[in-house]
């Protein structure tokens, strides 16, 4: 019986190992950006950070995201910094909204109060693809700027019964130890407990059967 229970703990391990090098393999596409500039100066599709030019209204709008590939339901920061381009200083004391949107449904932040120009929110993405971020920037009669950037959002493979913990985007396990840790103790440590009870109960009945 315990040689029986050993070889299952050895698949498990061997089915676990075979999951990780999928994943491993598998390579994630990383989109480039796309800068919304209409001064037209395009900046490194290798930089994540997205900026708006308004000359009319002499502001620079910087936006960007972490994680740098968002996960589907889980919490990605939008960040935006807004430079008066007059002083190259930040703008002071504005307001903001933002409007996120895949063409299909829109989620509002409103009445956002910035102080010192710096501003974040920050969302949940509920599917894959690339998504608009749009803000507006209000002050007083002298500045209203409307920006438009793009996140993507990476696809996901859902958990299954043979990938119960399926590794996140952009997740290298020569990036990351500890999602491969996090997978083998999760596969692990229910097999050790299942071993650890049937070795008691076999040692049980061997001294009963003695006595």
């Amino acid at each position: 019986m315990i040689n029986e229970v050993i070889i299952l703990l050895m698949l498990c391990l061997a089915m676990a190992a075979a999951i990780i090098l999928a994943d491993k393999g598998s390579n994630y596409t990383r989109i480039p950006m796309t800068f919304a500039q209409p001064s037209g100066n395009i900046t490194s599709p290798l930089n994540k950070t997205q900026e708006w030019i308004s000359q009319k209204d002499a502001v620079k709008i910087l936006f960007t995201y972490t994680p740098e590939r968002p996960i589907i339901d889980t919490f990605t920061k939008l960040e935006f910094r807004v430079i008066n381009l007059t002083s190259n200083e930040n703008l002071k004391d504005f307001d903001a909204r933002v409007v996120v949107t895949n063409g299909q449904r829109l989620f509002k932040f409103e009445n956002i109060t910035v102080p010192d120009g710096n501003f974040s929110v920050e969302y949940i993405f509920p599917d894959d693809g690339t998504h608009q971020v749009l803000t507006r920037v209000d002050k007083e009669s002298a500045v209203r700027v409307l920006a438009s950037f793009n996140v993507f959002v990476p696809h996901q493979a859902p958990p299954s019964i043979l990938n119960p913990f399926p590794i996140p985007p952009g997740s290298e396990l020569g990036e990351n130890p500890g999602v491969l840790l996090s997978i083998i103790l999760a596969i692990m440590l229910p097999a050790a407990g299942v071993l650890g009870l049937i070795i008691i109960f076999k040692m049980g009945k061997t001294k009963m059967k003695r006595s």
